[in-house]
């Protein structure tokens, strides 16, 4: 039987094992250096990537092939946005990532774009 917390919901372990691991994941950061947001694009910086590992890695080599939108990746990596956004701006802080926000008012309807949102989204729902 599982301990109860002060607020007397059950104590669930595989909560926190996960709430610790994303605080591992962000080295218990909770704000993203840069300012982004869920349809904010990024890529594969020219150059030599630099040394990098689990997430970082995958987030890397997701963005070879094309660039991604915030919510895409989080959609992937099955991770809340807030903590896609700090690994992508580590990586964009090491020059690996490159990244531009769509400019909506050249083209607010741009079905590609925010198909591929979309998906991002209903991937993070599971």
């Amino acid at each position: 039987m599982g301990r109860v917390q002060d607020a007397g919901t059950p104590w669930d372990e595989d909560d926190d094992i996960d709430r610790l691991r994303l605080y591992s994941l962000t080295g218990g950061r909770t704000v993203p250096t840069r300012s982004l947001d869920l349809a904010s694009l990024v890529h594969v910086a020219s150059g030599d990537p630099p040394q990098m590992d689990g997430e970082h890695a995958q987030i890397h080599a997701l963005c070879r092939v094309e660039a991604r939108s915030i919510a895409e990746l989080a959609g992937l990596l099955r991770q809340p946005a807030t903590v896609v956004k700090i690994l992508v701006c580590d990586l964009l802080d090491a020059g690996a990532l490159s990244h531009a926000t769509p400019d909506f008012e050249s083209d607010p309807t741009d079905l590609k774009l925010l198909e591929r949102v979309l998906a991002g989204l209903r991937e993070i729902s599971f």
